[in-house]
């Protein structure tokens, strides 16, 4: 692990950003920690925390005083909307979008060691088999899906153009669905879980994506920071899985029964209903049109070149469900 030099994460509190920061931290590495909170910080880290910086990623002055020493730096750039359909245009631009050209504007001129950005695989071009090297990942957001997915497109093309233009040693990783303990922020599967172990989840769908424990990709950042190639692409994932097996997997942990598993096209029945819920209750919907978009699509993604670069390794599903509950029960997040 490279510790000459000041580690920057933007994004440190969030889900990616505190499991990345706090590795960084059991490595002993000068961390720079880019939040907006200090009430959220001081509920992620503790008395154990990075140095820290607040600001908003939307205004250039913030982020710039992420650089504040000589450096060399590595930086991490997590910060993005994350969203399935219920955000608006405008805020996913601001925030995924013109965050990181703000981030990639305030590293020129500067001593980069090492830029990884964590993009998504939502920002994968509709269609596109990738290839075992990634080599024919292009982001092109006209042929991404609208919304998240075409932000986090654009978002991935800013980098890779500041890679060729600017010479930023620039890597992309893209990450398939995040699951684990340590949301703090009560991410989409937090809340599915959590409305599942208080009783307001009555069935599942069997509708799935791919999804993974970012802990992995926590356990070989050092590997990334060490190998990771300027201009190219890196995917973490698991392998395809179902919404009603990773609900099995929770009620099985817990001791309730398991839920009714339902086609996915019940899903699209009941969205009018969901959304009015939702208002009701002043929350987010726990589904969208864009969510249900995406749990059909293909996401069988390889994974082999970070298995083979940095000796990635992705630990059983059932594994990641059972902490990742745990969690939720000892934080107070959801009660069962």
């Amino acid at each position: 692990m490279k510790r000459d030099c000041t580690y920057i994460v933007t994004g440190c509190t969030g889900f990616v950003g505190n499991v990345l920061t706090k590795k960084l931290l059991d490595e002993g590495c000068s961390v720079v920690g880019f939040a907006r909170s200090e009430q959220k910080a001081a509920q992620v880290f503790g008395d154990r925390r990075p140095a820290l910086v607040y600001g908003d990623i939307v205004a250039p002055n913030d982020v710039a005083a992420l650089f504040a020493g000589e450096g060399p730096f590595v930086v991490i750039h997590t910060v993005a909307k994350v969203s399935i359909g219920e955000s608006s245009a405008q805020e996913l631009h601001d925030v995924t979008v013109q965050g990181t050209q703000n981030v990639l504007g305030a590293c020129r001129g500067r001593p980069i060691r090492r830029f990884l950005h964590i993009s998504s695989t939502e920002a994968l071009p509709k269609g596109l088999r990738l290839q075992e090297d990634l080599s024919n990942y292009i982001p092109d957001p006209a042929k991404s899906r609208k919304g998240y997915a075409r932000t986090k497109a654009e978002a991935d093309a800013a980098v890779l153009r500041a890679f060729r233009e600017d010479g930023l040693p620039a890597s992309i990783l893209l990450l398939a669905s995040v699951i684990g303990p340590g949301d703090y922020g009560n991410g989409h599967m937090a809340q599915m879980f959590t409305d599942f172990l208080e009783g307001r989840l009555p069935a599942s769908v069997r509708g799935g994506y791919n999804d993974f424990d970012i802990r992995d990709v926590a356990d070989v950042l050092p590997a990334i920071v060490e190998r990771a190639k300027p201009g190219e692409s890196y995917l973490f994932a698991h392998q395809p899985d179902r919404i009603d097996e990773i609900l099995n997997y929770a009620a099985d942990y817990v001791g309730k029964p398991r839920l009714p598993a339902l086609p996915l096209w019940t899903a699209y029945l009941g969205l009018p209903f969901l959304n009015l819920y939702s208002k009701l209750r002043k929350k987010r919907p726990l589904y969208t049109g864009a969510a249900l978009a995406a749990l059909r699509e293909n996401t069988d993604f390889p994974i082999g070149k970070a298995v083979q670069t940095f000796g990635y390794s992705p630990r059983p599903l059932q594994e990641t469900v059972q902490d990742e509950i745990q969690f939720l029960l000892d934080t107070g997040k959801a009660k069962l």
